[in-house]
């Protein structure tokens, strides 16, 4: 194995990997802590108060991997010959990369918006707005999983 190829593999790793953390934890969040925290508490303020705990911390986890994500997809979309710029539709390839990163520019807003709306330390979010936050995670969640799809269909074109 050659020494760029290598270097490619550990970018694409890096790539897959912040991707798993982002995509991942809103996974673990909609499918088995939010269901588990609803039938151990119910509708008590200890489910609240333990779902902001651990979105507090997967907030770091996500912005790192908005950064890792950003890094490696430059490097990555300078190599792959398919790709003819951000935001171009010339070829398959390039359109389906677009839609993706739409798709990752919008789950970032609906993070930001999150964060700046209902994730602030000392707040105690209603009951509407508990249920807005999770709808956000839920809706980043679908995002997500779009993206993953468009990435499969990539690897297919390579």
């Amino acid at each position: 194995m050659e020494m760029n190829q290598l270097m490619m593999g550990l970018i694409r790793f890096l790539h897959d990997f912040f991707t798993v953390v982002w995509v991942g934890g809103l996974a673990f969040m909609v499918f088995t802590l939010a269901p588990s925290l609803s039938n151990v508490f119910g509708k008590d303020k200890q489910a609240q108060d333990v779902m902001q705990a651990v979105t507090r911390k997967h907030r770091v986890w996500v912005y790192i991997s908005i950064v890792g994500l950003l890094v490696t997809g430059l490097l990555l979309g300078k190599s792959s010959p398919g790709f003819s710029g951000l935001m171009r539709f010339d070829n398959l390839y390039s359109t389906l990369a677009s839609i993706k990163h739409l798709l990752t520019f919008a789950m970032i807003g609906v993070a930001l918006f999150r964060s700046i709306s209902f994730a602030k330390k000392d707040k105690v979010l209603n009951p509407k707005q508990n249920k807005i936050s999770f709808l956000l995670i839920a809706v980043n969640l679908f995002f997500g999983v779009i993206v993953l799809l468009l990435s499969a269909l990539m690897a297919v074109l390579r």
